[in-house]
């Protein structure tokens, strides 16, 4: 198996295929890291690449400060992903990723639109209401050990407790001045994913995502709580292989 890569600060692509007829760029869940998409990596066929996105704030750029708002992401995100749009593309989102990877499809609609997008986990923006997680850090961590198992060990360990929770407080307030404005649908399929055990969000709210596409949409629920794509990668990898003719039909 090739080793994991880096392309610029902003993707890690944990398992090279050069060959791969589509690129999946992935967006994480607040707090999250590019390398919460390795077992989606490992359940997708060879014929698409996982490019996940590295966010400031967190693994190898604990330094650096995320912008300001959802909007100034949004805009420094598609000009680093579109000089990386040389073949067919894909977005996938979790949670907060999923509200960035649908804002970022939307700005690329008009130039070089993703053949899809998977949105995992998270309210459409009609019914949205604010981020995911309360603001007071005792909250947020018990918040996140409801949400997200895997932070248990973490968050009992002071220092990185508060690099985690810093890294998910600056996420969840990016979005905090977000207001839905409507604008016209995409054009290419949604695949809406969710876990059935998800706190946050349910099938029924999943499958208000159906009125953001003029293409095909479709609804998939895994055994899952909320993080769905790291708790199913199959579940996961099989909403992206719906995705994958399409690859095949458009430009």
């Amino acid at each position: 198996m090739t080793r994991p890569k880096l392309v610029s600060p902003w993707f890690w692509i944990p398992h090279p295929r050069p060959d791969a007829e589509l690129r999946l760029f992935c967006f994480p869940h607040a707090g999250g890291d590019a390398s919460s998409f390795t077992g989606l990596s490992v359940a997708l066929p060879p014929s698409v690449e996982v490019w996940a996105l590295r966010l400031p704030g967190r693994g190898g750029r604990l330094a650096e400060r995320l912008p300001r708002d959802l909007d100034a992401l949004v805009r420094q995100l598609v000009a680093v992903l579109r000089p990386e749009l040389t073949r067919p593309y894909a977005l996938l989102g979790q949670s907060l990723g999923a509200m960035t990877a649908y804002q970022v499809a939307r700005e690329l609609a008009g130039w070089r639109p993703p053949v899809g997008c998977v949105l995992a986990a998270l309210l459409p923006p009609h019914l949205w209401t604010g981020p995911p997680g309360p603001d007071d850090p005792a909250e947020l961590a018990e918040f996140l050990h409801r949400v997200d198992p895997a932070t248990t060990e973490i968050l009992a360990h002071p220092g990185l407790r508060e690099i985690a929770l810093s890294a998910v407080t600056a996420d969840l307030a990016l979005c905090h001045g977000y207001r839905y404005r409507p604008a016209p649908p995409l054009d290419r399929p949604i695949h809406a994913l969710v876990g059935d055990a998800d706190p946050t969000v349910t099938p029924a709210q999943m499958r208000e995502w159906a009125r953001y596409t003029t293409a095909p949409f479709t609804l998939s629920a895994a055994r899952a709580g909320h993080l769905v794509v790291q708790a199913a990668p199959a579940a996961a990898a099989g909403a992206v292989g719906r995705l994958l003719p399409s690859s095949t039909q458009r430009p």
